[in-house]
């Protein structure tokens, strides 16, 4: 008998953590985040202008990093191409981002690496996959906008892919992330 209630008293101990831990839904602007974090790639509808002419960008990539201490912000960057007829081939822009009431809040730094008022944008109306991410950016106030198109193309959490580049690279490191090496861009 002493036997058996010492096997009970155990198994109580053991299933007690599973059946006292509660497992929470992420709540909608944690979902947002998850679903945004990774590399993205497409077409916006923007132009560099020079010298009175318009050069439509070619291409987009925007790479949005989840803080380690949180769950609905990061950093990250967003480069639009232009072709080999303008002046300049791309234009990259840090910024940070928050997800916040279903709306992505994007604060892009300016030249002297400063985040100023008239880089705050917010991506409001979108809809977003696993796979595409398509919508419009705009000012906080509304007063200029874009479209964009993007297919997701790299994420942290697609482990299969993460894991086979990282260890194939860095096989001597695991203290390493690629994920944040500027040397990716």
């Amino acid at each position: 008998m002493k036997k058996l209630s010492t096997l009970v008293l155990l198994m109580m101990l053991f299933t007690a953590p599973f059946v006292f831990t509660s497992c929470n839904e992420p709540t909608d602007d944690e979902y947002l985040a998850m679903l945004v974090e990774g590399g993205w790639d497409g077409i916006m509808d923007i132009s560099y202008t020079k010298n009175d002419v318009n050069y439509p960008s070619t291409g987009t990539h925007v790479q949005f990093w989840n803080y380690a201490n949180s769950t609905t912000s990061g950093t990250g960057k967003w480069c639009n191409q232009f072709g080999n007829t303008a002046p300049i081939k791309d234009l990259t822009y840090e910024f940070t981002w928050e997800a916040k009431d279903k709306v992505i809040y994007l604060h892009f730094k300016t030249d002297n690496n400063e985040y100023a008022e008239k880089g705050n944008m917010k991506i409001g109306t979108y809809v977003i996959n696993s796979l595409k991410f398509t919508g419009k950016i705009s000012t906080l106030d509304g007063s200029k906008s874009t479209d964009f198109e993007l297919i997701h193309t790299s994420a942290p959490w697609d482990w299969d892919a993460y894991i086979i580049w990282y260890w194939d690279i860095y096989p001597f490191y695991p203290w390493y992330d690629p994920w944040y090496d500027p040397f990716y861009w």
